[in-house]
This record gives C-alpha cells, structure tokens and sequence, in this order.
C-alpha cells in the first residue's frame, strides 16, 4: 500500500500495519490468516482485567475491520467484545468514543441479545442529556436501530424533541421517529400532521427527507407552496426542494413551472442533479400547459440543454438525452403550431448518433426519444440492424449487435407481450436461421437468455403466460428450425411454466426429443432437465421419446455420460411419482429442479430408511454415517439371474451365501453393533429386495425409497445369538459396506462442544430442525443426532459432523423458534468444514 499514514485515514499505527498486511498479502487465503490471527490478538487484548478507553476504542475499531475485511472465512462469535462496546458507548469521554461504541453494537451484536435492554438504556440517557451532540449521535443511532423495544423506551423524548428549536436536532427527530413508526399508520399520519402545521413555517425545507418518504398528497402541496415562496434567491432550498419532490414521486404544480424554467436557464456547468430533476417534474405537468409557458416566456426548457448536443463526455450525454426524454416531444420538435422546432438539423443528426453510443442506458435513453418523436425511426433502424447479423461475426460481436436490436424490440413491444413473442420468434429466425449454418455449431448468446428470461419474470402472470405460450408453440411444430439459444430459453421456461401453459406437455416432450440430437452436448444436457421436469407433467412419456434418448445414451460424447443426464432421465421418468414429490419441494426453476434432483439423489444414497412410528424430531443418539458403494470389479459372485420373490419362513442364518437376500444401505449400518446407537430393529416385516435388484442398485448407486430390508419372522431368534455371523455375512457378500468396520467409541457432544468454545457461529434458518438434519445428510459424513429431550443441552437437537481427517468435528445446537425456523450454534475449529456446513444453513 503506497499511502502513507498521515494521510491513510487509519486511526492508529496498528490499524495502519494491519491494513498494509491484508492489502499486501499474497493471496485471499493468506490475507484471511492474518486478519484471523488479529482477531486472537483482539480477544487477548480485551481479556485484561484494567483496559484503558483508547485501547478499548483501538481494538473495536481493528475488530470492525477484521469483521469487514475477511473473503472466505468466518470471523466467529465476536460477542466478547460486546460489554466493552457497551462500556464505551456509555462511559466514552468524546463523541468519537461514544459513536465507536455505538457502531460496533449496530453492526455486530444480534437484535435479540441480552446486552440490548442495556444499548437502550444508554440510547435514553444520551438522549435526555444537555450536550447538542450526545444528542444528535443517540438520535442517528435511532435512524439505523431495528428493535422493537426501543420505540417505547424513547416515545416520550422523541416527541419533545420533534418541536426543538434547534434544525439540525428537529431535523433528525423526525426522520428517528419515522424510521421508529414507519408501520404504524396512526403515528404516521401524526407526524404527516406536526409537518403540515401552518404555524410552523420553518419546518420545511428542514425536513425535505422525512416529507418524501410520506409521499402524500398533503406532503406534495406543502413542497409546492414552500417552492412558489422561495424563488430563485434561495437556490439551494429550490434544488432541496426539487429533489425532495421527485424522490417522493410526487408532481410539480403548474404554477411553479415558470420558477423550474427559470432554474433550467440558469443551470451551471457542468450539469448537476438539480437539471435532471427539474426536467423530471417538468414531465409530471400537462403538455399544454408547458407550451403555454413557453410561447409567454418565449423559452424551451429543451433549449438549457442543447449545449450538451456535441459534448463528448458519456456522462453529459447521458444527462442530455435523459432530460430530452422527460419533455413532450411536441414541445421542441416543431409538429404543433405555436411551438417551433428547438434543434437544428445537424443538432437532430447528433441526436440520432447516439443510438451508436457505447453506453447501453444512452442507447435505450435515445431509442425512447426517437420512438416518442416517430416510431417508425426505430422501426427502420430495427430493421437495418438486423442485416448486420451475418454469418461470419464473432460471438461478442454478435451478441453485442443481436442485444441492440432486443432494445429496439422493446421499445416497439411495450408491455405487449403477444407481439413481443412474435417479434423474438422473427428475430430468432434471422439470428439463428439456415443463412447463420449448422445449428449445432452456432453458440449460445448467453446475454439474449438473460434477457428473455429477465423479461418475462418482470410481467405479471397473465402476461407471462401469454408470451411463454407464444415462444413455446413452435415446439410442437417440427418443421419449425429452433436454434441452440432459443432452445435454452424455451428449456428454461417450459421448466418453470409448464403446468401452467394451455399446451399439452406430451407435445411439447416429443417437440424436444425431435429435435434433441441436432445440439451440442450443453442444451443436450439442458434439454433433458427440462424433459426430465416434462414428464412429471405427462401421465405417461411416450415410448418413441424414451427410445431417442437412449440412442442419444449410446452415441453422445463423454459430457453427457459424464452427468448421466440420459440414464437419469431413463430413470426417473418412469417414476412419475417421484418428479412429483421433487418439483412439490422447489421452486419451479431449472436450476432449482436441477438442485432438487441432485439432492434427492445424495440423500437416497445417504439416508436411513424412516423409522416407524412417529419421526417429528431426530431419535437420541440417531447415527448417519455415508455407506461407500462397492464398484463392481469388488462383487465377488456372478451376476444373478432374473430375481425372484424369496418365500417361506427360512432362518438368516441358514441362508446359502448365494442366495443371501440384500440390504439397503440404512439397514444394513442399522444392523452393525454399533455401541452408542439406540436405533432398533424393525418388528415387522417389510417388502423384499432380491440379489438381482442389489445388482442392480450397486450399478446405478442410489436405491428406491420404498426399498427396504425384509425381516423374517424367525430372525428374532437370531437377533440376539448369531450376532457375529450376520456381520461376517455382510462383509462377506454385500456390495454396499467398506471393507473395515468403525468401531471407535461415540464422542461426547458436550465436551466437544466445550472444546471448540474459539470457534463460535451462531444464525438463523428459515427451515425446521428435521429439514436441517436432512440437509446435512447430503454432506455424507459421519452424522450423530440427539434428539431435543435428551441431554446434554435439553430442548435443543443437537448434531455431531465428523468431517476430514476423522479426528476434526463440528457440533451444531439447533433451537425451535416461535414460528417456522430455528436458531443454530455452530462451533468448529476445522475452517473448511465450518465453512461448509455455514453456507448449507444460509441457503435454506
């Protein structure tokens, strides 16, 4: 870092040599360590007994930017630091000690903790205090606070301070008291009320932020009356003023145009905010009224503006075309009598170069004003741009040029979207027409599947479904030519919209499987999710459509067998039931289902099977750990023959070893005499897997979950005497156990929980504890759940993760909240398993 400290902003020598040490570091992971390392130093540090103010305040400040700088890691529970943040809030001899204080606990401590009730407390004593700038702090602290236990603490002072005398405390009063009260309409219509009191005159333009965010019709006349008052010889409360009504939304009086006019004509160089938000207001007054004000001041607002015409500055063009765009075009162009044309033609020339402009918000900005003037401008620059689609251009020239004419196509669709459809149907037909060559040749234009998607999730659904529809029909017409990035849209939507189109789903399954082996091996894979996603809708898939993608099975390239996108469609779309249970667990996107498909496939491998009776929480001492699956040069039989149903009341233990009857995986781990598991074995029979399914199962590494292990009747005798031979047999014969049994003693949560107290997460998760526990399956670890009455930590579920290597754990404490969530507790000294199991969390 080439910045010395007298000018680095740092607060101390330490702030400086730490912020030199991240900023130089030689990589993320190395930076981390050594914000992680200062945090130890931090902890030690606050730790002494007699800590001094400036050191207290030094270490907060590094503890803030510890917190902010790291990439990857986590910086752990910082509650260590709270009471000190607590004291210095309270006891800071400076504002600057105060407002440290106060920072760290907005930004780091949760609403919920205890030490709250204290931050309030000292919000309520800054607040009745005689110092102006306790009180400005404690009121800024208000603003940003998010508690619903302050407003009551403070409603009594707050109200007193709303008629202060002093601006700049009024001021902030009321913007607390709004941000306090904002859903309470009563309160906000009271303070809507103290705004508009007319024996108050200086109230506004004091308070021009509160009377925006009120957005009334009372709010708008005040701002108005207060602008006509003001005139020109108060400029800043004019542009205050201007501002305050454009960001409120709401509209300029008439009566104050010529006073708008006026701050147009005089607008400095280089342009500021306040030209932009006068031309703003200007659109919000009737056209004619503008015209009348011209032709009495013989002035165009559009005339303050066209010095802008020639600058070369992107920013200055950009200002220029975005006021031209809030203007009546009938107010400058010259097509209504009284109001002469503003521009010359060289000037009009100008104007239409910026379609050319590199800036793609200049670009549409221009497309809006031409369009306004003429439609058929765009209507003829639309279709001279689509002849620059040629066959030879690269693919950034290509998309560049193909997302120019998406913008022209929007202009002319409006919110239109039938005629949106047909005109993207058209422009596919020239992007990715016969002229443009093969089609498994042509790249996807990821810019054009952005847009198209972006667009219809921004309509309503009525309008979504129309245009999904309308993209969608040439699906089911195979004469039709649909190219690779048509196709990725029309994947994407028929994924999400499919159950709700008026098209049948078997149509649009064949359309795709017609069309399926002339594309690249990436749609292929697209294609087939969206297949996959079809056939939940179909009540059955039609066999000529199985029958396409198994020969796509047999003749793709190693990408799709790589994913065995074609034997998981194979799969699953005969299981009808299953793609339902899936798509009822997600959102109906292709990334989600995609997801969802992955994890259904994890957990089926992974899980246990249910247990019987009631499942509403985890079973004490429950263990999950992930079974290895065998590959098939380790089975040490033939393969079997067509399997058959085994009958009759034979003993497990008299069983040939070739005809030993299979075991899914959570059976079988549940009949290893493992010390601590609890997990009993099932006391009634269940349907049979036969050593030919085994085989099968083996190859394709998950099992159905309606297949689980048969317990014989006379396997209770069993049970307790032939324990070792069951085992043998297992390690023996059965394809889905690793060659070495764990047996290991269980670790004991609580101590492991009290060893890792310097590694500390805590959150919380918008799912149940059982989701959760689930979830966490998918890691396939060595899992041990214990259920929410039993100790240690009784009313909580607590959860064991042995990660890699096996002597590294993460101990999880998940807590029921009042409505559906729960908060967790993480601890973990492992990094990357901590990292882990945090990102499952927050994604749910």
């Amino acid at each position: 870092m080439d910045v010395p400290f007298a000018s680095s902003g740092a607060m101390s020598r330490a702030h400086y040599s730490l912020v030199c040490k991240v900023e130089t570091a030689a990589s993320v992971q190395a930076a981390d360590r050594v914000v992680l390392d200062e945090i130890n130093t931090i902890r030690s540090t606050l730790q002494q007994s007699y800590l001094p103010i400036k050191v207290c305040k030094e270490s907060l400040v590094l503890l803030l930017y510890c917190a902010t700088a790291l990439n990857a890691a986590s910086p752990g529970d910082l509650s260590f630091a709270f009471h000190h943040a607590m004291n210095l809030a309270e006891l800071g001899g400076s504002i600057l000690e105060k407002r440290i204080g106060y920072t760290f606990c907005l930004q780091m401590m949760p609403p919920n903790h205890e030490l709250h009730l204290m931050l309030i407390n000292t919000l309520r004593k800054d607040l009745e205090s005689t110092s102006i700038g306790r009180i400005y702090l404690a009121l800024e602290v208000l603003i940003q606070i998010h508690s619903e236990d302050v407003a009551p603490a403070v409603q009594t002072r707050l109200q007193f301070l709303l008629r202060d005398q002093n601006d700049s405390i009024r001021r902030r009063a009321h913007m607390a008291y709004y941000a306090l009260f904002r859903q309470d309409p009563d309160r906000v219509k009271w303070l809507e009320e103290l705004l508009t009191h007319a024996g108050d005159p200086n109230v506004i333009p004091s308070d021009l932020m509160v009377a925006s965010k009120l957005r009334s019709e009372s709010m708008a006349r005040l701002l108005n009356s207060h602008l006509h008052n003001a005139g020109l010889s108060h400029q800043r409360s004019v542009h205050a003023i201007l501002r305050a009504l454009r960001e409120g939304g709401m509209d300029l009086d008439p009566r104050n145009t010529p006073l708008v006019f006026d701050v147009i004509k005089h607008s400095s160089l280089p342009p500021t905010q306040a030209i932009l938000d006068a031309f703003s207001l200007l659109s919000t007054v009737p056209s004619n009224v503008i015209s009348e004000h011209q032709a009495k001041l013989s002035y165009s607002p559009a005339a303050g503006i066209r010095h802008l015409i020639k600058s070369g500055d992107m920013n200055e063009q950009y200002i220029f075309i975005s006021c031209l765009s809030f203007l009546h075009p009938g107010t400058w162009t010259g097509s209504r009598p009284g109001d002469p044309a503003v521009f010359d033609g060289w000037e009009v020339q100008e104007i239409i170069k910026l379609l050319s402009s590199q800036d793609n918000l200049i670009r549409k900005a221009t497309l809006k004003v031409l369009y306004s003037v003429n439609p058929s401008i765009v209507v003829t620059y639309y279709s001279q741009l689509t002849q620059s689609v040629r066959p030879g251009l690269s693919v950034v020239a290509k998309g560049d040029c193909v997302l120019r004419l998406f913008d022209a196509m929007e202009i002319q669709c409006q919110e239109d979207s039938e005629q949106y459809a047909t005109l993207l149907k058209e422009l596919f037909a020239i992007v990715e027409g016969d002229a443009q060559g093969r089609i498994e040749t042509l790249p996807v234009l990821e810019g054009c599947v952005d847009r198209v998607l972006n667009r219809v999730r921004n309509a309503d659904m009525i309008s979504r479904i129309t245009l999904v529809t309308g993209l969608v029909v040439p699906l089911t017409e195979l004469d039709v030519r649909v190219g690779p990035t048509l196709m990725v849209i029309l994947c994407a939507l028929v994924c999400e919209y499919c159950a709700k189109l008026p098209i049948s789903p078997v149509e649009i399954l064949r359309g795709m499987a017609k069309r399926l082996a002339l594309f690249s091996p990436s749609v292929q894979d697209a294609c087939l999710l969206s297949m996959l996603r079809l056939s939940a809708e179909c009540s059955e898939v039609p066999e000529e459509v199985v029958q396409t993608v198994q020969e796509l099975s047999q003749s793709a390239g190693r990408y799709i067998r790589g994913v065995s996108r074609c034997e998981q469609f194979l799969r699953f779309s005969r299981q009808r039931h299953i793609l339902t249970d899936i798509v009822s667990r997600v959102p109906s996107s292709l990334p989600d289902f995609l997801s969802a498909l992955v994890n259904y496939q994890q957990d089926s491998v992974g899980r246990l099977p249910p247990h019987q009776g009631s499942s509403e929480s985890p079973r004490p001492s429950q263990i999950y750990s992930p079974l290895p699956i065998a590959s098939p040069n380790k089975l040490r039989y033939e393969a079997y023959a067509p399997p058959q149903l085994v009958t009759g009341r034979q003993n497990l233990a008299s069983q040939r070893l070739g005809e030993v009857s299979s075991c899914s995986p959570g059976n079988i781990a549940k009949d290893l005499p493992r010390e601590s598991s609890t997990t009993a074995p099932p006391s009634k029979p269940e349907s049979t897997v036969t050593p030919g399914e085994l085989t099968l199962a083996a190859a394709e590494r998950w099992l159905e979950a309606g297949q689980t292990t048969q317990v014989l009747e006379g396997s209770t005798a069993v049970a307790l005497d032939d324990l070792t031979s069951r085992v043998d047999l297992i390690a023996l014969d059965s394809p889905f156990i690793a060659d070495h049994v764990d047996t290991r003693p269980e670790p004991d949560f609580e101590e492991r929980w009290n060893s890792m107290q310097n590694s500390n997460l805590r959150g919380w998760c918008e799912a149940s504890t059982d989701t959760i526990v689930g979830v966490l399956q998918t890691l396939q670890l060595y899992m041990r759940v214990i259920a929410v009455d039993q100790p240690p930590f009784e009313g909580e579920v607590k959860v064991l993760v042995r990660g890699t290597p096996a002597d590294e754990y993460a101990a999880l404490r998940l807590r029921d909240g009042n409505e559906e969530g729960c908060l967790w507790r993480l601890r973990c000294d492992d990094l990357a398993l901590r990292m882990t199991i945090k990102r499952l969390l927050e994604r749910m």
